[in-house]
Order: structure tokens, then C-alpha cells, then sequence
């Protein structure tokens, strides 16, 4: 029923399947999670649905094996950074694959040109072109993957609850309420938003730095949100409370979580809180 379930999620929601495919390659079994996603890209082909194999496929790949390594014993950093790397590699070399044997060279920008058209009507004064969102493609691609990755452990124990499954948890696995971004990618994403902002000749630098930005957005996004959530936990909000302020994230406060996530390097407001919880206690 998962298997199923999370098949029809990963087609139907985008990375918001991650939460059933992640609990699908932590409960059944690897021939199970292989089968299952190499028939879905087979039938995805066979339909003509060329970009949705390509993503739902990477998407995949990257949660499967960062399973694999995470039963292995691998830090969850470096099973994070390899599964994200095969994912983006899958998702080059299949798209590679389908424009040389099935003639789709113009999908791409069909697949842009909605975006295209929204920019140009948000900032007519600034017309983007076409060539110029291919560029970042990659870095979009990659914050969707790194998104795919968050969700699916921000949600998987309530979807593993959700289809009554026992878990073996793995002790090198990462804990999600403790997920905090690594020094250097901190160092790398602030020179990148530097690198990003200054004119100069080297075009193609700008652009791998914008690249670099755009997922580090992301990244910095989700470090906020579990900051949130575990101020939430430590200041007992309620249901209720908890649903409104997650409204008001979706609808509003997206950039401030953006900024607390990268204050937190510095502040480490988890920590501040549980010496304050414990000073409290005693």
C-alpha cells in the first residue's frame, strides 16, 4: 500500500512525496524501492511525460541512496552531499539521454516559458529571456532535490505512524529537530551572494554563484523552519497556535526563516534555549 501510495504521490505532488518515499526506502525492502521506481520512470517514458521521469527519477535516486549509504553507517552530511550529487548527476545524463534518442530538445523551454512569462509580468522593466533561466536551472534543480530530502525527514515519522510501519532506526541517522548546516557551506553561500552581486567580466562565475544562492535559500529556509519547530516544542505551542504560525510562514514569512536560519550559525538558538530550559529547571 505505501509502495503504491507513494508512486502516485511522487507523480501527483511533485517533491511532495518525498515524506512517502522516504518512509518507503527506510521500511521496504531495497528490491522493493528499486522495482518500484525504475517500472514508474519506464511507464512515465512510455506516456510521454519526458521531464516528469527526469525529476520524479532524480528525486528517487537521491532519497534511495541516501538511504543505502545512511544503513551503511555514513554521517548523514556526507550521505546528504553524495545523494544529492547522484541525483543531479541521474537527472543530467537522463535528460541527455532522452533529447539524443527522443527528439525532445525544446522541452526544456516549453517547460520554462510559464516562468518566463510570470517574471516578465512581475518586472517588465527587466525582460528575462529564455537562455538566461536556463542557466539557473541547475541551481533550481538542485534546491527541488535538497527540498525533497528535508520534507521527506520533516515528515516521515508521521507518515510511517500514518500506515502503522515499525522503523529500525539507524544510529548514524540524522535527527531532523538537530539539522544544522555545516560551516562551510555557510562560508560558501555567503561568498557565492558576493560573488553574485558584483559586476565584473567573469560571467560565468556570477552565474555558478547565483546557482550556489539559489540553493542555499533553500537551505537556510529549512534550517529556519526547524529552529521554529523546535521553539515550538520548547514554549509548548498548541495545534492551533502551531497551524498559524505555519500559515503565516507559508503566506509571508518565508524570508524572515530564510534570515533565521543563517543568523542561527552565529546565535545557535537551540542551544541558547535548552541552557535557558535547564537553568529554568533547576
Amino acid at each position: 500500500m505505501l509502495t503504491l501510495t507513494s508512486v502516485v504521490m511522487s507523480v501527483l505532488f511533485s517533491f511532495m512525496g518525498a515524506p512517502f518515499l522516504r518512509a518507503l526506502s527506510v521500511t521496504a525492502k531495497p528490491k522493493i524501492f528499486w522495482s518500484a521506481g525504475i517500472l514508474l520512470i519506464a511507464v512515465l517514458l512510455l506516456s510521454g511525460l519526458t521531464l516528469a521521469s527526469v525529476y520524479i527519477g532524480a528525486i528517487w535516486m537521491t532519497l534511495g541512496l541516501y538511504n543505502e549509504l545512511e544503513k551503511r553507517g555514513t554521517s548523514w552530511r556526507i550521505a546528504g552531499l553524495v545523494s544529492l550529487v547522484a541525483g543531479i548527476a541521474f537527472a543530467a545524463i537522463a535528460y541527455s539521454l532522452t533529447i539524443r534518442f527522443l527528439g525532445a530538445q525544446n522541452i526544456l523551454s516549453e517547460l520554462l516559458l510559464p516562468l518566463q512569462q510570470t517574471m516578465n509580468k512581475a518586472f517588465p522593466e527587466s525582460p528575462v529571456e529564455i537562455s538566461t533561466l536556463k542557466a539557473y536551472v541547475p541551481g533550481i534543480f538542485s534546491a527541488m532535490l535538497f527540498s525533497s530530502l528535508a520534507i521527506g525527514f520533516i515528515l516521515e515519522a508521521k507518515v510511517i505512524r500514518l500506515f502503522q510501519i515499525q522503523q529500525n532506526r539507524v544510529a548514524s541517522g540524522l535527527r531532523w529537530l538537530e539539522f544544522r548546516l555545516p560551516d562551510v557551506v555557510i562560508w560558501i553561500s555567503l561568498f557565492a551572494a558576493l560573488f553574485s552581486m558584483i559586476s565584473f567580466d567573469f560571467a560565468v562565475l556570477q552565474k555558478i554563484s547565483l546557482n550556489i544562492v539559489i540553493v542555499s535559500v533553500v537551505a537556510f529556509f529549512f534550517q529556519g523552519v526547524v529552529v521554529t519547530e523546535f521553539l515550538t516544542r520548547a514554549f509548548r505551542f498548541g495545534p492551533v497556535s502551531k497551524m498559524i504560525l505555519y500559515i503565516l510562514i507559508v503566506l509571508q514569512l518565508a524570508p524572515a526563516l530564510v534570515l533565521l536560519g543563517l543568523v542561527d550559525y552565529w546565535v545557535d538558538f537551540r542551544k541558547r534555549i535548552r541552557k535557558k530550559l535547564k537553568a529554568n529547571s533547576n
